[in-house]
């Protein structure tokens, strides 16, 4: 079971990191200020990976935040040789001795998410916390290809169980190419930035990343 944990964090790096693919109409930009807590270095993220009735624990940092406000969020884990799909990883995301090495980069403000992981390193919205359900946000590749995230779900109410706490969340989709996923979706909170990653896969399972920023 210790191998999901890595699997999920993979999947998750797979989002953002250009190992998917997608389709549809495009964004890149937000408003708002990133002098917020969790857009700071030295914010960690504490992770609880839930699969089934299983959980398991990790951290991902802040290590940069650079003059525009945009965060560099490094991730590093062991890639566990038993599981054979995760030896396709691309070899920029491996340091010398095979292991996983990724830093993603985003923008935080109190309006939105922006990333800058994909393949041309373009600012492609993650989420706008003023976004309505049907709203799709799009980035052409320079190789043809579209990535498209569509929100699917906006609470009125407060109806997400987190940290102890019930918030409200909007909820931002992406396809899936990767064998046995059928999407990916984001849980994300105006205040708390991005507090969920759920993997759903074909078989109906759906592991799930929680995330818990140590600044907010």
């Amino acid at each position: 079971m210790k191998a999901l944990v890595y699997l999920l964090a993979i999947l998750f790096i797979a989002a953002s990191c250009d190992l998917l693919n997608s389709d549809s109409k495009s964004s890149d930009s937000i408003g708002g200020s990133t002098d917020i807590p969790i857009n700071t270095v030295g914010t960690t993220f504490a992770n609880n990976v839930v699969v089934g009735f299983n959980s398991y624990q990790g951290s991902i940092g802040i290590t940069n935040v650079s003059s525009d406000g945009v965060a560099t969020v490094k991730f590093q884990a062991t890639i566990p040789a038993n599981i054979p799909i995760l030896q396709g990883i691309k070899p920029k995301y491996k340091d010398a001795s095979g292991k996983l090495v990724c830093e993603w980069m985003f923008k935080m403000t109190d309006e939105g998410i922006l990333d800058y992981n994909n393949k041309d390193h373009k600012p492609f919205v993650l989420v706008k916390y003023d976004g309505k359900v049907g709203d799709k946000y799009t980035l052409e590749k320079s190789d043809g290809t579209t990535i498209v995230r569509e929100v699917v779900r906006k609470s009125s109410d407060d109806d997400f169980y987190w940290n102890g706490m019930i918030i409200k969340t909007i909820d931002v989709e992406q396809s899936s190419n990767i064998p046995g996923v059928e999407n990916i979706t984001y849980f994300c909170n105006h205040k708390f930035g991005v507090v969920a990653v759920r993997v759903n896969m074909e078989d109906g399972t759906k592991p799930q990343l929680n995330l818990v920023p140590s600044k907010y």
